[in-house]
């Protein structure tokens, strides 16, 4: 199955998982990923892990009920990724579960001296 087939199975289902699988699966696919997901590719799994549990704290609860429903992101992304690239999404999603701005830091184009 490719990304494409499996995004558009997941959209008809649940749209947040579908965006969110899709952003992750380019991200963990990339030939030469960056050290973090984009800000967006971020955004995307919160809006995702918001919909599933929208406690609204960062207590260590909270985190690991995100870290359990961040999980459904690796098993839909199973069909597209081998074993390697999943145990990094998972290693990246579990990041994201308990830091909801773990994204590569953009960076300032502003006048320096």
């Amino acid at each position: 199955m490719t990304k494409d087939e499996l995004v558009n199975s997941l959209q008809k289902r649940d749209p947040l998982l579908a965006n969110a699988v899709s952003n992750m699966v380019d991200y963990i696919s990339d030939r030469f990923p960056a050290a973090y997901p984009s800000k967006e590719q971020t955004e995307a799994v919160n809006n995702y892990l918001h919909s599933v549990y929208a406690d609204g704290t960062m207590s260590e609860r909270s985190c690991e009920h995100r870290r359990m429903a961040s999980q459904k992101i690796t098993i839909n992304a199973i069909q597209v990724l081998d074993s390697p690239q999943l145990d990094r999404l998972q290693r990246v999603l579990d990041h994201i579960a308990y830091d909801k701005e773990y994204y590569m830091p953009e960076r300032g184009f502003g006048m320096r001296r």
